[in-house]
């Protein structure tokens, strides 16, 4: 149960940070203009895009395609997942430490400046990759499966609109 969960939660976050930043050129550039305030040096900066981009949709495909397909997209998403979701929580929490300045693109437009709370956030995407990929082998009646399902879908729409929601509670990431 917690492993479809995580499998749908994952998934369509990742589907949606793809595709956002495909969407239309001034996304794919804007995603790619804000890449070097990471650290990731300017020759390495379109790599780093299309390799970012890739994995976002090659991961998203595995995991959503486990819905229909079976247990083994879900493992390699999963596993894949963890490693994308390293990565990403390391290097906003390096962005954060060094006060780039590193904008959010993550899921599109957002300009917001990254914050703690975006180290926070990546680490849950981390957590609940790690947590689905430990209890894929956990057997349930359907209609737990089923509830899982949304409960990863309403979690992706959450993670998708952080920003918002944080902004409501804690105010916008203040600038340093």
């Amino acid at each position: 149960m917690v492993g479809t969960g995580a499998v749908v939660l994952c998934g369509l976050v990742l589907l949606v940070s793809a595709v956002s930043k495909v969407r239309g050129k001034s996304d794919y550039a804007d995603f790619v203009a804000s890449v070097p305030a990471f650290g990731i040096p300017a020759r390495w900066t379109r790599l780093f895009a299309v390799l970012t981009v890739t994995a976002e949709f090659v991961i998203a495909l595995l995991l959503l395609a486990s819905v229909f397909i079976g247990r083994w997209p879900a493992v390699a998403g999963l596993v894949l997942a963890v490693g994308l979701f390293g990565v990403l929580t390391a290097a906003v929490w390096r962005a954060v430490a060094r006060q780039s300045g590193a904008v959010c693109r993550c899921f599109g437009r957002a300009s917001t400046t990254l914050g703690q709370r975006h180290v926070y956030r990546n680490a849950f995407l981390l957590a609940a990759a790690l947590f689905g990929l430990g209890a894929l082998n956990v057997a349930a009646d359907p209609a737990a499966t089923w509830l899982a399902a949304v409960v990863g879908a309403v979690g992706a729409v959450l993670v998708v609109r952080f920003d918002d929601l944080a902004d409501l509670v804690a105010g916008p990431v203040q600038a340093r």
